[in-house]
């Protein structure tokens, strides 16, 4: 058959390698281009399950394929050894097997095996194929459009979940506050809301439907009382009352003015952890006069360390706006303000292949919105030239580190990228 033939017989064939081997035997590709190919792949990633060591060997795959071989006529094929590439991802051979192995059920590429299972390119005087035998990236240039729709689908998806999570706590938290108004009736509604949150049965999107009907047909209910105790009063007739003028000045009007900020938020901003520019930001102020200041000025209010403020020195989020714009493009994000970076992140680190646990850490070291900054300039570099950042985990993870070393100078990054 010829959607075998490429592949070798020491291989266990499977549905998705013969779906790829058949795309890959195709002559009508698709006209793409490779910047188009690696968006989107590492767009779709998280989507299909490629993660941790496959997303690796998939960055380096396409960092190695040459951009003038997916035009027409030509075959863009890897010809690269398995070692090789285990020696680039610290991993043992059978790990990028498995990798590979998942990349081409997945449909990103194809095996183009040689009769001796080498993989290696024959040129001719022109730089056409004369022989190419290895790791074909055709099945992606045919699943461009599904792959797409994918990442976009995920993406959705992500975002949805993430205003589910609010919505789960903003009505947790109303229900909290009428139970504090008035415990005796309405302690049995916060042991209803509680036992609906930790039910594993129910999705996060099914906990904030199930929440935010109860709220609602708890409010409903209370207006209706209220209004039949209102019409109850109305019927016994009105009664004249003169009115009551107070003519003794107290001081107790004008002190709200001078009222000082809530000791819990005094003692937020005196024990900084490195989220005290998180808190500071997400919360109201105090006075009527207090104008919302910068995440770098909050952080340096909290202990004499300069790092947070050294780190984010000359940072503002009208450059970070200016100079990511591939960022935006590609994925439609919007950085018109810092919590809407920080909203951003977890859509950047999926970009990126950074894993969660990492991405946590450099909050714990640095703070949200530091580590929010350098995960979009890393998501853009690796999205303008993806053959310049072999490893954005890596680069993510050496510039959290040069910023606890104090060498981090992130405004002259990203004046570069505008």
């Amino acid at each position: 058959m010829p959607t075998v033939s490429n592949v070798s017989s020491f291989r266990r064939v499977t549905p998705g390698i013969l779906a790829s081997a058949h795309l890959a035997s195709q002559e009508d590709r698709p006209k793409v281009t490779k910047k188009e190919i690696s968006l989107v792949l590492k767009r779709v990633a998280p989507a299909i399950g490629i993660d941790g060591t496959a997303y690796h060997v998939l960055d380096i795959l396409l960092g190695l394929v040459q951009a003038d071989d997916f035009q027409s006529g030509k075959r863009p094929v890897v010809a690269i050894s398995n070692q090789r590439l285990a020696e680039y991802t610290r991993r043992t051979t059978r790990t990028v097997t498995r990798c590979l192995k998942k990349l081409v059920e997945a449909g990103v590429l194809a095996y183009r095996d040689s009769p001796t299972g080498r993989r290696f390119v024959y040129r001719g005087s022109e730089g056409e194929f004369a022989q190419a035998y290895g790791l074909d990236f055709t099945p992606a240039c045919f699943n461009l459009e599904a792959f797409r729709d994918q990442a976009d689908a995920f993406q959705r998806r992500i975002k949805a979940e993430q205003d589910a999570k609010r919505a789960v706590t903003r009505y947790s938290r109303a229900i909290a506050d009428l139970t504090v108004l008035d415990p005796a009736e309405f302690e049995g509604l916060a042991t209803q809301a509680k036992a609906i949150v930790n039910r594993n049965e129910l999705t996060i999107l099914e906990k904030a439907a199930v929440l935010e009907s109860l709220y609602q047909e708890t409010l409903a209910s209370r207006d209706t009382e209220t209004l039949e105790i209102q019409d109850k009063m109305s019927s016994a007739g009105d009664i004249y009352v003169s009115p009551l003028f107070i003519t003794t000045q107290t001081d107790s009007l004008g002190s709200n003015n001078d009222r000082t900020c809530s000791n819990e938020q005094e003692d937020n901003l005196k024990t900084d952890n490195g989220f005290a520019v998180e808190m500071a930001l997400e919360k109201e102020p105090c006075g009527a006069g207090i104008k919302s200041q910068q995440p770098k000025q909050q952080a340096g209010r909290g202990r004499p360390s300069k790092l947070p403020e050294t780190n984010l020195d000359g940072v503002s989020i009208g450059l970070i706006q200016s100079a990511c714009s591939a960022v935006q493009a590609e994925t439609g994000l919007s950085l018109n303000s810092w919590p809407a970076l920080c909203g951003a992140a977890e859509h950047l680190r999926l970009l990126i292949g950074l894993s969660p646990s990492g991405y946590q850490l450099a909050v714990e070291r640095q703070g949200k919105y530091l580590a929010a900054a350098c995960l979009v300039v890393v998501a853009e570099k690796a999205l303008r030239d993806p053959e310049q950042i072999v490893s954005p985990g890596g680069y993510f993870r050496a510039m959290i580190d040069r910023a606890g070393e104090g060498k981090l100078h992130l405004h002259k990054s990203l004046h570069g990228l505008v």
